[in-house]
């Protein structure tokens, strides 16, 4: 190190600025503070960092003030439980959303869902749904699991209905520790509830009919039960609001009213049961749309407290956790609840079960663990990997190769992005011009600049170099012909401190303009970033038929990061390829059964060219290079589009009128995303009647490079 070289870790932050949190929006369905509100408070309250949420109800109730107490803007929109209500709600919703600067929609619940994902649908918002139980899982499950951009679950029974193999499983958190005993038995005491002689069996939740308060009741009348009292905490439900008037009259008809308590609801009441003898959990299934518990978070306090757990078949996680520290029972069976209420008036018996639920919830995730699941799942879905995270040291690697000029501008962009222990390589490969002594200047500047020397044979090999001598085990790719955008490092290395981290990042470009043929290859041949934000019905159709649309799945060298060990497994980029070499190597480290994740803050700007000779050679490179490669994600489109140049103007020259109107509106609908994208995106006059030219330019020239790439790869000339 010279004494010039400025020295960046001297007084230098801890470490690289996090990137901005998420824009979250919450549809949550009810008013109450029931699991799936609970759930929602703590997700919320421990994301702080890494979200920025807004509410909006479906009802109102005690929910509303827990979360403005806890800052989080609320919305209510009160909606009613019928179809046409939820019908009418979706509608509105899709105006709102179109309206909201949200990144994400998150759906708690099965009404929330059923409400806004075809309005998120429609209008580009990426939506999550949380499914916490079975309600309607025959009628809505499988069609709101397929629109949704990703399922979260509470268990694996409760995603079932779904059919997404690819559902995330997150149970409610751990609860936080419990009261003792005797704290428990003075907190009941302030809210009515005595002592007493005998053992107490606590039942929590709301006053509805599956919850099957009746089957408690009716065991304490059994002989086997007849010490035992029974305490119900739990609101009345407007769903059926004569129930607890049942329950009472149940009670009395027994002769067991007078060791059957209805407390109504209590706060903090999960965090008191050590007070308590048992815990019961006997939800039974409510004909085919409702009943049956997701994951109770009741039984999990229950454990925390060291209290014997009973619980109902037909809940599997309940009946997990009964069957370890509890007792199981069949389904609305009084008797069967009397003789397992007989077995745990045994001390020993209590005590046993209470050390087994303490040792199966030691292994439960906690709420930062449950939360950091989540919100990557809404990262992910919001294409904002690592939102509100500082990821870790990178290498950052760019090749330049007779780049004179542009060195300084493209260096300096990324320099001003670098962390206290990042290291930038700069390679040189085999240049003629100027750019060798261009970067040579660089190292002398910052301590974090090592200058490499390339072999000269493809970008390929010279990127596998880069890779080889990384000092960390991730690396961040950009060309020598980007300008990286203010966010494009923080974007992709902020990927890397998810929990669950990918192993590739693909990051997004913008291409310039200020010309006609520019601006008309800007909205026509290149995907959008904005679209890719929100990308609404006609963005996806078109992305899957011409390719312009941003996916995880489709690696672009001009912004890109890979873990060394994922490039290791690959096998690198393919040295033989001159072009098309970052979609080969993307789709070889998938191959592997790496993950990907794309991000939109990895933004950079590509310099295009503005001649259509130049552009028509460097359509033709890449599909001759993809055709060498093989790949038939780039071949399959190259040929289709081929084969309909070839025969739409056939069948327009000899097909009948119904033939003609089909094949002019396949190519208006080709034209059209095109199309109003140069009417809404601000572009030069003239623009648009050059994107026709340059749309089957493109076509073409790809088409034509990829059959004589296939041949090539038949006469079994790689390139090299």
């Amino acid at each position: 190190m010279t004494s010039s070289t400025t020295d960046h870790r001297a007084g230098a932050p801890d470490g690289p600025e996090p990137l901005a949190p998420l824009r979250a929006l919450v549809l949550t369905p009810t008013g109450t503070l029931g699991g799936s509100e609970t759930w929602l408070l703590d997700l919320l309250r421990t994301s702080r960092a890494r979200l920025r949420p807004e509410v909006w109800m479906l009802e109102d109730g005690p929910l509303r003030a827990a979360l403005e107490s806890d800052g989080v803007p609320v919305t209510v929109l009160p909606t009613g439980p019928r179809a046409r209500d939820l019908a009418l709600r979706n509608l509105d919703l899709g105006r709102r959303l179109r309206d909201s600067d949200a990144e994400v929609l998150l759906a708690n619940g099965v009404k929330a869902a059923a409400a806004v994902v075809p309005a998120a649908r429609a209008v580009g918002v990426p939506v999550v749904w949380a499914k916490h139980d079975f309600s309607w899982d025959r009628e809505l499950a499988p069609r709101l699991g397929r629109m949704s951009d990703a399922v979260l679950a509470t268990s694996a029974s409760v995603a079932a209905a779904t059919r997404r193999d690819d559902a995330t499983i997150v149970p409610p958190p751990r609860p936080p520790a419990p009261a003792s005993r005797a704290e428990a038995a003075a907190y009941w005491a302030e809210h009515g509830v005595a002592s007493g002689d005998g053992p107490v069996l606590g039942v929590l939740g709301r006053l509805v009919g599956y919850k099957s308060v009746d089957t408690a009741i009716e065991a304490l009348a059994d002989d086997a039960a007849r010490a035992w009292r029974l305490v119900v905490v739990g609101p009345d439900d407007p769903t059926e609001p004569g129930e607890r008037a049942r329950l009472e009259a149940l009670a009395h008809r027994l002769c067991v009213a007078d060791r059957v308590q209805l407390t109504g609801p209590v706060p903090d009441a999960g965090r008191h049961l050590a007070a308590f003898d048992a815990v019961a959990v006997l939800t039974r299934g409510d004909g085919e749309r409702f009943g049956r518990e997701g994951y109770s978070l009741v039984a999990l306090e229950a454990l925390g407290a060291g209290v014997p757990l009973v619980g109902a078949t037909g809940n599997p996680e309940v009946e997990r956790m009964a069957r370890a520290a509890g007792r199981v029972v069949p389904a609305s069976d009084p008797r069967a609840v009397a003789r397992a209420l007989a077995d745990l008036e045994d001390p020993q018996a209590r005590e046993a079960c209470g050390r087994a639920g303490r040792a199966v919830l030691a292994d439960h995730p906690d709420a930062t663990a449950c939360a950091e699941r989540v919100v990557q799942v809404l990262a992910h879905v919001a294409r904002r990997p690592g939102a509100g995270l500082a990821g870790p040291p990178m290498s950052v690697l760019t090749c330049f190769r007779n780049e004179a000029g542009h060195v300084d501008e493209v260096v300096g962009a990324v320099v001003a992005q670098l962390g206290p222990d990042d290291e930038y390589l700069l390679l040189d490969d085999c240049s003629t011009d100027s750019t060798g002594a261009e970067l040579a200047a660089w190292p002398a500047r910052d301590d974090r600049i090592r200058l490499l020397e390339g072999p000269g044979v493809n970008l390929s090999v010279a990127r596998n170099t880069g890779f080889a001598q990384a000092r960390h085990p991730r690396v961040a790719c950009t060309d020598a012909g980007c300008a990286p955008g203010p966010q494009w490092l923080t974007g992709l290395r902020a990927a890397f401190a998810e929990p669950d981290p990918v192993d590739l990042v693909v990051g997004v470009y913008d291409v310039d303009g200020g010309d006609p043929v520019r601006d008309a290859a800007r909205v026509a041949l290149f995907p959008s970033i904005e679209e890719a934000r929100r990308p609404g019905a006609l963005t996806r159709l078109a992305g899957r038929v011409s390719g312009r649309s941003f996916s995880a799945r489709r690696l672009d060298g001009r912004s890109m990061a890979c873990s060394v060990p994922a490039w290791e497994a690959a096998g690198g980029f393919d040295a033989r390829l001159r072009s098309s070499e970052d979609a080969v190597f993307g789709d070889a480290v998938l191959a592997t059964g790496a993950r990907s994740a794309l991000a939109l803050d990895a933004r950079v700007t590509w310099a295009q060219t503005g001649d259509l000779a130049d552009m028509a050679r460097m359509y033709a490179k890449y599909g001759e290079w993809g055709g060498r490669a093989g790949s038939w994600q780039l071949v399959s489109r190259d040929l289709v589009r081929a084969s309909a140049y070839a025969v739409g103007p056939l069948l327009l020259a000899t097909g009948g009128t119904r033939t003609r109107a089909v094949v002019l509106a396949g190519a208006a609908g080709y034209l059209a995303l095109p199309a109003l994208r140069a009417r809404d995106v601000d572009v030069v006059p003239g623009t648009w009647v050059r994107v026709p030219v340059v749309i089957a330019l493109k076509d073409v020239a790809k088409a034509t490079g990829c059959l004589r790439g296939l041949l090539g790869r038949t006469a079994g000339d790689a390139g090299g």
